[in-house]
């Protein structure tokens, strides 16, 4: 009979631990695809550019200056300098080289630096306020500050109303979870309510009887956010060997590489703190009901 009652309860853990990792399991898929998207948008945000151009016979001193003063600013991403030879030879690529025909092989461009700002002051105003900053004290030796106000409007609109959704939706996503993961835990808490009850009976206080459970709660939760880990680098290994140029961008650059690391750890640490906060506090829910319902009830 003891036997019985044991197996049933390994069943009822190992059902717990197996519904609390497969949610899990699917915070964790939606999370990553969360940093990923949130990874592109700040990438096609940091295409976009501000063009800083210069009056013709401004030393090439000068404007190198500038571009070292730019590039160690907090919120511009890069500086590069456009000779007008490198600028002619691009619009050359661009549009052909006849349209410098009729200039009789004049070239009207100006030099330039090209200026990505980062992610976090791709909009309207931080662009407007880079450029007036930028021009105050320097009028003589800029000419024009050009940047595209519609694009830094429309991408932040474009990306801020696509961080809404997925918040919402993950916040929809975690309440389902949270819901699943509490009754699974109060099932299983309800087939020891007896054992709670007995332990009343013989005297023991209600922090000795939570203790036993939210320290199984615990490790079940931490098992739970183990085993979801895994499956998810399970996971990513086989969509990374159907999509070798994931693996590939991951090792363009240090700093690339570092980020997705970085990435992988928070998403890592989140599922398993996840997995144990809201094992642990299903638990102390589940017990406080069954410690204080009345005997009768218990059947």
């Amino acid at each position: 009979m003891s036997s019985n009652k044991a197996s049933r309860n390994n069943v009822t853990e190992m059902s717990t631990i197996f519904g609390i990792t497969l949610l899990l399991v699917l915070l964790g898929v939606f999370a990553y695809f969360m940093l990923s998207a949130n990874e592109k948008a700040k990438d096609i945000k940091e295409q976009l550019s501000v063009d800083v151009l210069f009056h013709d016979g401004v030393s090439l001193t000068e404007v190198l200056q500038i571009e070292k003063s730019l590039s160690i600013k907090p919120y511009v991403k890069k500086a590069q300098f456009i000779s007008k030879d490198s600028a002619k030879a691009l619009m050359m690529k661009h549009v052909g080289k006849d349209a410098f025909d009729i200039l009789d092989g004049a070239n009207p461009i100006p030099p330039s630096i090209h200026v990505n700002l980062s992610s976090d002051y791709v909009n309207p105003d931080s662009a407007a306020l880079f450029s007036s900053r930028l021009l105050d004290g320097n009028e003589h030796l800029i000419s024009e500050i050009s940047y595209s106000e519609a694009q830094f409007l429309e991408v932040g609109t474009v990306f801020k109303n696509f961080e809404l959704i997925l918040l919402i939706i993950a916040g929809i996503l975690l309440f389902i979870s949270i819901i699943l993961i509490n009754i699974t835990i109060r099932l299983a808490v309800y087939s020891k309510r007896f054992v709670i009850r007995t332990m009343q009976l013989v005297g023991a206080k209600s922090s000795f009887i939570r203790k036993p459970f939210l320290i199984k709660a615990i490790f079940n939760g931490f098992v739970s956010g183990t085993l979801a880990i895994i499956i998810l680098i399970g996971l990513w290994k086989i969509f990374s060997t159907f999509n070798p140029n994931v693996v590939a961008q991951m090792s363009v650059s240090e700093e690339i590489l570092q980020g997705q690391l970085i990435n992988f750890a928070i998403l890592f640490a989140g599922v398993l703190l996840t997995g144990i906060t809201i094992s642990w506090f299903s638990t102390l829910f589940a017990l406080n009901k069954y410690i204080w319902v009345k005997s009768e009830k218990l059947y």
